[in-house]
């Protein structure tokens, strides 16, 4: 019975290691936020999430030391307005990815601890439902600066509307 329990619980730490490769399969790339100007207190951070699982997972949250919340957001049109929402969650397909960017899904860091400089590395951790959380770095990028694709970001007070009540459809975000 002992060598039985021995070999029980080698098979268990066995499988704990094995959900701990499993979240390797989870990656991200071209993490970067945008800087701050003047007293704005807010930004927005961009990635995408790579999932090489083969079963769909969600991200759930993020959290940032450079902020006092951070939040999952989307930017949706409405009556020809573009406005932010803040979402739930952020599926990411098995054997897929989904880019956060702008004027579509993106993270927002709300009330930063201090301003954010180009050259400057923003933590985050990224928490899934079902992947273990991922820490990764965002590089601070100058407003107007060119995104990983070539596309001009935008301005970080850009006349859109902010609200912060949940929306349940989590899919790609319109651009405008």
């Amino acid at each position: 019975m002992r060598v039985l329990a021995v070999a029980a619980g080698g098979l268990v730490g066995g499988l704990g290691w094995l959900s701990g490769a499993l979240a390797q399969d989870i990656q991200v790339e071209d993490a970067w936020a945008r800087a701050s100007i003047g007293r704005v207190t807010n930004s927005a951070a961009y990635f995408t999430v790579e999932n090489g699982r083969s079963q769909s997972d969600r991200l759930i949250s993020v959290d940032s030391q450079a902020a006092e919340r951070s939040e999952l957001h989307n930017h949706v049109m409405e009556d020809d307005v573009a406005r932010m929402v803040e979402v739930e969650a952020i599926d990411i397909p098995a054997g897929g990815a989904v880019a956060l960017e702008p004027g579509g899904l993106h993270v927002m860091l709300i009330g930063l601890a201090e301003p954010l400089q180009p050259g400057d590395k923003v933590p985050l951790t990224l928490h899934f439902e079902q992947a273990e959380s991922l820490d990764i770095e965002a590089e601070v990028r100058a407003l107007g600066a060119r995104d990983p694709h070539g596309e001009h970001t935008h301005d970080q007070d850009h006349g859109h509307e902010h609200e912060h009540e949940k929306d349940a459809s989590h899919g790609q975000g319109h651009d405008h």
